[in-house]
């Protein structure tokens, strides 16, 4: 197997690995916990941005735990995706020096490759 073939597969494998972390992201809650003091009582808020408006969604004590798991899952993911990125971006460039190809590309050159 030659040198560009391996390099096709690579840059397939990560923009397959892109496509995954983008769906995880989606499926995961967006923001942060807010915790606010009313009345002598706690009550805990998801906050995110939306444009320049902070929106609002209460989060009942018993979800706390799991929505602050998703919170943190998220930016795990947002992390990976980061890293992903710039590995995709490096391997682009060897691949093809005047464009960034699509998966679509990727695979088609890949398969004129392989014959």
């Amino acid at each position: 197997m030659n040198k560009q073939v391996r390099q096709l597969e690579l840059l397939l494998e990560l923009l397959e690995e892109k496509e995954q972390i983008e769906e995880n992201i989606k499926a995961l809650p967006v923001g942060y916990i807010s915790v606010k003091q009313i009345s002598g009582h706690t009550y805990y808020y998801r906050q995110w941005r939306e444009g320049k408006q902070i929106i609002s969604s209460y989060v009942p004590e018993a979800f706390l735990n799991a929505t602050r798991r998703k919170i943190a899952a998220r930016k795990e993911q947002e992390s990976l995706l980061r890293a992903v990125k710039a590995d995709i971006k490096k391997a682009m460039r060897k691949v093809s020096k005047d464009r960034p190809l699509s998966k679509e590309e990727v695979k088609a050159l890949l398969e004129e490759e392989r014959k």
